[in-house]
């Protein structure tokens, strides 16, 4: 069977490799089709991931017409290329919105499976909180959604999205978790008397900063406080600035790619920071993977899954603007027994839900209920 991935970002190319060598797990010829454009950087890249590089248009503003007309190429393009192709089965992952309508068009013309596999919801995800119901973000949202149902199947990245996009009791709706193929290192935690925290990832404009400071400040009312960043972004700056006026130490490690060298930070750390403006709609990030993957427990404002994993695994504390005061306090009294049975909770989750195995396992009953409707 002739299978083509499309993906329009290279922020979802981990997802894209698990997808690619499941399927050729399966026997199945694979091509990936993707953007000449990186929407993370802003530029052109190549990867050797990719097969088929559509060029679109670049754009530098996520709040742009530019932006929209970039996807809108890219989907248009895609159809255009699979004209060429010719798969049995489409294996789409979106955002772009616009993906929606091309492939269902392409699907209503041809004999071909589809999988629309939803990996983030725009524009509910941007902390655009007084635009997200006036034009044209509605009527992107509405692209998405009138379309999605023509799928075959529809594979959502959290429980979230699916109770978002109405499709909980939708029988051809499943959700796959975000994986990864390492597993945990060996941590050997050394933990100071200190409170020391950690964030990993870019930091940008839906990272909740000030109330991270606020919490962290709060923390610092019984304890010495210091804050390990491994990342960049465009408001890293302004962040180290706020801590250091707070009296936080910042630690700033830059951007580390080595697993080993990440760990060593994290088995440092007592908490790692998973903390997002409360407008911005996700249940999942790759930040927790790659924290419950370190076995670092969280500091956790996302909803949805990560919220409910939290509480029930015992993997950290779920915080807000009510409660921050009384968990910054609680957390400071902890035992260390606790702690490290909160890293052996972390641990245990990762295996359970986020490993190659798990993923697999997820997508067999998916493949299956393809194979046997066509």
């Amino acid at each position: 069977m002739k299978i083509v991935i499309v993906c329009a970002f290279d922020t979802y190319f981990e997802r894209v490799r698990l997808l690619k060598k499941y399927y050729e797990e399966k026997g199945n010829e694979v091509l990936i089709l993707s953007s000449s454009f990186s929407h993370r950087k802003k530029e052109q890249i190549q990867s050797d991931l990719v097969d088929i590089s559509i060029s679109t248009k670049p754009y530098y503003k996520n709040l742009s017409i530019d932006r929209l007309y970039n996807h809108y190429e890219f989907s248009s393009k895609t159809k255009e290329q699979l004209e060429t192709i010719q798969p049995d089965l489409i294996h789409c992952l979106i955002p772009c919105n616009s993906l929606c309508k091309t492939m269902s068009e392409y699907k209503e013309k041809h004999n071909v499976k589809l999988i629309f596999d939803v990996m983030d919801l725009w524009p509910e995800t941007m902390p655009i909180q007084t635009l997200k119901n006036h034009f044209p973000f509605t009527l992107w949202k509405n692209i998405r959604d009138r379309y999605l149902k023509n799928a075959d199947y529809i594979l959502c990245e959290c429980d979230l999205f699916k109770e978002k996009l109405n499709l909980i009791h939708y029988e051809s709706c499943s959700t796959l978790y975000w994986s990864k193929e390492n597993l945990p290192l060996d941590s050997h935690p050394e933990l100071s008397d200190d409170l020391e925290f950690c964030y990993l990832g870019s930091i940008n404009h839906i990272i909740d900063i000030p109330f991270i400071v606020q919490f962290l400040k709060e923390c610092s009312l019984y304890k010495k406080v210091r804050l390990h960043i491994i990342g960049n972004g465009e408001n890293k700056t302004d962040w180290i600035y706020a801590c250091l006026e707070n009296g936080i130490n910042v630690i700033d490690h830059k951007e580390i790619y080595d697993p080993e060298k990440k760990q060593k930070i994290f088995d440092q750390c007592h908490y790692a920071l998973n903390v997002m403006k409360p407008s911005v709609v996700v249940g999942l990030t790759m930040k927790s993977l790659d924290y419950l993957c370190g076995s670092i427990p969280m500091i956790n404002t996302i909803q949805g899954d990560t919220y409910t994993l939290c509480e029930e695994k015992d993997l950290g504390w779920n915080v807000d603007t009510l409660n921050y005061k009384k968990a910054a306090y609680l957390l400071c009294e902890e035992s260390k027994e606790c702690q490290l049975q909160r890293r052996r909770n972390c641990k245990e989750a990762y295996y359970t839900y986020f490993t190659y195995e798990s993923f697999k396992m997820k997508l067999d009953e998916v493949y299956g209920k393809i194979l046997h409707n066509g």
